[in-house]
């Protein structure tokens, strides 16, 4: 449950007390106070939501995963206390009894611009990029079809027509058709390299029998996705198509690493190469409002790499995507990341980046590739540059049937 945040008590944070009053104005305005009973779960061990968490009230227990537990409790004479921030979380956190928390979005908390400068650095008005952070959460929580347009409609009744039980391939079909493109771009990519059989398909029945439910309810995501990147914006055209082919590179990379790791749903590690960039998109959309920043292509290309991570993985948040779709959309280029246990998603994204700049020749901002533990993660044994020449060959093949598929 969420209520208004205490203003007064969220001063006291020791991070905030010092933000100039516009930027603690907005983080009061969107952060959220979260009341548990007891023995709600408040975080789960491996995860990463992009929010910073503060226990105000009540006692949580902190479980590792050798189920040790260690009590954590507020005291009302002490500032709040931060919780399990450590990225992905190496804990769970459990209510112990009622317990009460402060939810503050890191985009928010931690904004810097492209030259490593806080707001606490600057004595005058804010920088073009420490304010973009700010106006961006504003403008997707109020859903601003300026920043970033919703998914088609027919996306979206699909996915909720496959979560009933009740749903066939017939009816799936008939919410197709009423989207023609989509039809035609299911079709195409039941009888493409990636899944065609001896047999073509030429209905979208057999289309969806032949994928299966699943596989179609990620592939329809990632043709609304193509959508998503069109703009009618004549200065942002170019660079949202090269952002288009470029994620279209990461899916292909995706899908085939998927096919090496044991367990990996390569449909969903292809939709997580699709929306890993999404983020950019409503950067670049928002910094049209700023004319020195959009005006400067160095500038605008460090505040996207800057954001476009806790942007994305906010994105996919509000269009109730999965939590590990969301994490690797934030960690899309987080090299030094540790992960507990078996290869995720993040992983795959995180190496299928690295083979991507490894085949562009673009390894000058990449740390040395055995400080990479995704790679080891990922291709286990197998991580020799043979394997990498694989890959990326395979890559390449699957990224031209995607291209084919999609048509941007």
């Amino acid at each position: 449950m969420a209520d208004r945040v205490d203003t007064e008590t969220l001063r006291t944070l020791p991070t905030l007390s010092r933000l100039p009053t516009w930027q603690f104005d907005v983080i009061a305005e969107f952060t959220e106070t979260l009341t548990f009973k007891k023995g709600a779960r408040l975080l789960e061990r491996g995860s990463d939501d992009g929010n910073t968490y503060y226990l105000v009230g009540g006692k949580v227990a902190l479980v590792g995963d050798d189920g040790h537990r260690e009590m954590f409790e507020a005291d009302p004479k002490q500032d709040p206390r931060l919780l399990a921030n450590l990225r992905p979380r190496i804990v769970d956190v459990e209510a112990a009894g009622r317990a009460t928390a402060f939810r503050i979005p890191d985009l928010l908390l931690d904004p810097v611009d492209c030259n490593g400068a806080t707001a606490a650095d600057q004595a005058g008005p804010p920088s073009a990029e420490l304010r973009l952070p700010f106006d961006l959460y504003r403008d997707l929580k109020n859903n601003d079809p300026g920043v970033l347009p919703s998914l088609p409609d027919t996306a979206v009744r699909i996915q909720i027509a496959i979560g009933d039980e009740t749903s066939t391939a017939g009816s799936i079909a008939r919410l197709l058709a009423t989207d023609p493109a989509m039809a035609a771009k299911l079709i195409r990519i039941a009888n493409s390299a990636l899944y065609g059989g001896r047999t073509p398909v030429d209905t979208c029945t057999g289309a969806i029998v032949r994928l299966g439910l699943r596989t179609t309810s990620k592939l329809v995501l990632g043709f609304a996705l193509s959508e998503v990147f069109r703009t009618r914006n004549q200065a942002l055209r170019q660079r949202m198509k090269r952002l288009w082919n470029h994620s279209i590179d990461i899916a292909a990379t995706c899908f085939v690493l998927a096919r090496e790791v044991s367990g990996m749903d390569p449909e969903e590690a292809l939709l997580a190469g699709l929306i890993h960039d999404v983020g950019a998109i409503a950067v670049l959309s928002s910094a049209t409002r700023y004319p020195r920043l959009a005006a400067n292509p160095d500038r605008l290309e460090r505040t996207i790499a800057c954001l476009s991570g806790d942007v994305g993985a906010m994105i996919l948040r509000e269009w109730n995507f999965p939590a590990a779709l969301a994490a690797s959309t934030r960690n899309a280029e987080a090299w030094l990341r540790e992960n507990i246990g078996k290869a995720d998603l993040t992983d795959l994204v995180i190496v299928a980046q690295v083979h991507d700049r490894l085949h562009r020749k673009a390894i000058d901002q990449l740390p040395p590739i055995d400080k990479i533990s995704a790679v080891a993660r990922v291709l286990g044994q197998d991580a020799t540059p043979e394997k990498s020449v694989g890959i990326m060959n395979q890559a390449a093949y699957f990224a031209e049937s995607l291209r084919s598929v999609l048509r941007h």
